[in-house]
């Protein structure tokens, strides 16, 4: 229960004529005090307790009224709450009229939290619903479907900056803080019409302001069930009815929501002029009830982020319409298979919602239904396409009601029209389409693209066969800026007008070459290519599948010459000291290569793989300088590629050719290589380790004459 109960201000009108149509009058908003324009205060006493948005409340969905806010003094931080609020009512109200609000975030000291209220009412315009009733502007405005005060703001609200605010938006709200997104809430609901003109001062009571009562004041009565309206006003017999503890709401709507009893207003024994009458019993609707939002107490630690079902209900009794439609499931049902003479399918979806808009339709992924029951269902015919479908569900005249499933159900594959790509002439820029369908397909329009850039099939490019292809029936179309080569390219076809990054609408593709190219990865998405699949002909293509079958198995085209394409140096490793040796990788790409013979590096020799293929050439001499290397097939040595300086052998790291060990090779290490030539065992100038000492071991000190060792 809810103790130490501070007042809520809740309005003293300061009626001032103006020139205004519609016998307009305008409300004062003063520095608050103890006595001022709408407002709530604060209980210093923790809840616990959180009511979440509105199941409707969809955030960033479409909206059904528009409400613009002008901010003064707000931290980032309290705007973000504050918009948040505004979005919550701007998804439940509907209104062609925008809502303007001045809100000003200030010190005001005390313990207000904000106060609020309209800027201006309204009497005896087009619309009214009630003659010589004052309207809030908003309310009017909507009723009129026009801006009756252009230029002026409706709502006036400030907030108090000296409280310890929570500004989440998750009604998480911590111990000692307020919920701002609440605050916010509440205000702008007295702003939008949740106010009468009550009052008792001196003993005498008044629900009329220049001879009419508020809209708010036309639906409230005292317990017996005699409207306020209809006592004396400025009487004690209204007094006595204000103060009397029993004042209630009998609109019929306000009567529904509240499960067929009338709603019960704040109505104290002593009149408290901030909290008086403009709010529901604070009793009735403790902290934690779903109703509990235009109470006149707000605890610390409490949340309430739903105007509630009484204030819609009072709402629609005043003329507002209220957006409280929910589309709680979307069921997915019997699906029919595809129909060869339309090649369509039809599709069951079971909508489950309440409250949904007394006019419009039900929209189900672009498809109308009439409203009738809920759960409803409805049947779909859709094209056979084979994709995944997003279903979409809204009401028309409630677009901020809606629904969506992602791939919510797999079309069955076309089974009437299969336009099919089935021959690519990259020499003569033609391309052969063919009708594996079971029915007449225009093909006008359809579109031809490579590499993103794209042709239409049309009158002009068509030069054999017609556009209207029957069953089995193929035409040739000529393209000559096809911007691909024979030995790379794309080519997909799409629907007439399509855009060619949208796999929903690719109809065919086929890519040769080099990977990464046009719309390689929309065929992937689309389920009709393998992204990285290439085929390795060149053109021209010619398709060999049935009609039904995708990727490289199914496309033959003239095999490439023998060509080593390119030779790339690999890992190398360091100087050998033992043998001044190193060895060094080579990757040979290459096409079309052998099956028979050997592949041969820089005259070694090794059984032939499959392109790019890694070979190690062994026992090379390190020397330090740049080294060519040559590639070819032993079966077709003109199948060959070399390629300068592929990479730089290690320097010399041995000094097996100084054999009197004095650091250099030089003619005392020839003398003494003569001296020993011919020597067949424990040879002195046996350099290369073969055990004698003959012209192999001259030829090396020969080649190292004159370098010193490392």
């Amino acid at each position: 229960m809810k103790t130490q109960r501070l007042w809520v201000i809740c309005l003293l009108y300061c009626l001032v004529h103006d020139s205004f149509a519609q016998e307009p009058i305008r409300f004062c908003t003063h520095n608050h005090t103890h006595n001022s324009s709408c407002g709530l205060e604060a209980l210093p006493e923790d809840q616990n307790t959180f009511i979440p948005p509105p199941a409707s409340y969809v955030p960033f969905a479409p909206r059904t009224a528009t409400i613009t806010v002008n901010y003064t003094g707000f931290t980032p931080n309290a705007q973000t709450a504050f918009q948040y609020a505004v979005d919550i009512w701007a998804s439940v109200l509907n209104s062609n009229v925008p809502i303007v609000v001045n809100a000003t975030y200030t010190s005001l000291g005390g313990s207000v939290l904000g106060f609020a209220g309209a800027e201006d009412f309204r009497r005896n315009f087009a619309g009214a619903t009630q003659t010589n009733t004052w309207f809030p502007i908003a309310l009017a405005n909507k009723l009129n479907g026009n801006d009756l005060a252009p230029g002026f703001i409706d709502i006036n609200a400030t907030f108090n900056s000296d409280f310890t605010w929570y500004f989440g938006t998750d009604g998480n709200c911590p111990s000692n803080q307020y919920d701002f997104v609440t605050v916010v809430l509440h205000e702008l609901c007295h702003g939008l019409g949740f106010l009468g003109f009550g009052n008792v001062s001196n003993g005498l009571g008044t629900v009329q302001q220049l001879s009419s009562p508020a809209i708010y004041d036309r639906f409230t009565e005292d317990n017996p069930g005699t409207d306020l309206v209809s006592m004396p006003n400025n009487s004690a017999t209204l007094a006595t009815a204000l103060t009397g503890g029993q004042v209630y709401w009998f609109g019929a709507q306000g009567v529904l929501e509240n499960a067929g009893n009338r709603p019960r207003l704040y109505a104290p024994g002593a009149w408290n002029g901030g909290s008086s009458y403009s709010h529901l019993n604070e009793n009735t609707y403790p902290s934690g009830n779903v109703n509990s939002l235009m109470t006149p107490f707000l605890g610390s630690a409490e949340a309430i982020h739903d105007p509630g079902p009484i204030v819609e209900g009072m709402f629609v009794d005043m003329g507002w319409s209220f957006n409280s439609c929910s589309i709680s499931n979307v069921g997915i049902g019997t699906q029919t298979p595809c129909n060869p003479s339309t090649n369509t399918y039809t599709q069951e979806v079971i909508v489950t919602y309440t409250d949904p808009p007394s006019s419009g339709l039900i929209n189900i992924n672009g498809i109308n239904f009439p409203i009738t029951s809920s759960p409803q269902s409805c049947i779909l015919t859709l094209a056979s396409s084979g994709l995944q479908i997003t279903c979409s569900v809204e009401f028309t005249e409630s677009n901020a009601c809606n629904y969506e499933i992602m791939n919510a159900w797999l079309a069955p594959s076309s089974c009437c029209d299969n336009i099919r790509i089935t021959a690519v002439n990259e020499i003569t820029n033609q391309i052969t389409l063919r009708n594996y369908g079971t029915c007449l397909q225009n093909i006008n329009n359809f579109q031809i693209c490579s590499s993103g850039i794209c042709t239409n099939v049309s009158s002009t490019t068509l030069i054999s066969g017609n556009l209207i292809l029957g069953s089995n029936q193929s035409c040739i179309v000529q393209w000559n800026a096809f911007p691909a080569s024979p030995s790379s390219g794309n080519i997909s076809m799409h629907d007439p007008g399509a855009a060619v990054n949208d796999p929903t609408k690719i109809l065919d593709f086929m890519q040769w070459g080099t990977p990464g190219q046009g719309a390689e990865s929309t065929a992937a998405n689309a389920g009709i290519w393998i992204a990285g699949n290439f085929l390795t002909d060149i053109s021209p293509f010619t398709y060999i599948g049935n009609g039904t079958q995708y990727g490289i198995t199914f496309w033959d085209g003239i095999t490439p010459p023998c060509a080593i394409t390119s030779l790339t140096g690999g890992t190398q490793t360091t100087c050998n000291s033992e043998t001044d040796f190193f060895t060094q990788q080579v990757v040979v790409s290459f096409v079309s290569g052998p099956t028979t013979g050997n592949l041969t590096v820089n005259g070694q020799t090794f059984t032939i793989g499959s392109s790019p293929q890694t070979v190690i050439l062994s026992n090379l001499i390190s020397d330090g300088l740049p080294t060519n290397v040559n590639a070819f097939f032993s079966s077709n040595n003109g199948c060959t590629l070399t390629t300068n300086n592929l990479f730089v052998a290690p320097p010399t790291c041995a000094c097996f050719t100084d054999v009197n060990n004095d650091n250099t090779t030089n003619i005392q290490d020839f003398l003494l290589l003569l001296s020993d030539f011919g020597c067949t065992s424990g040879c002195t100038a046996d350099v290369n380790g073969d055990g004698v000492t003959g012209a192999a071991d001259l030829l090396l000190i020969n080649s190292s004459f004159g370098i010193d060792c490392p």
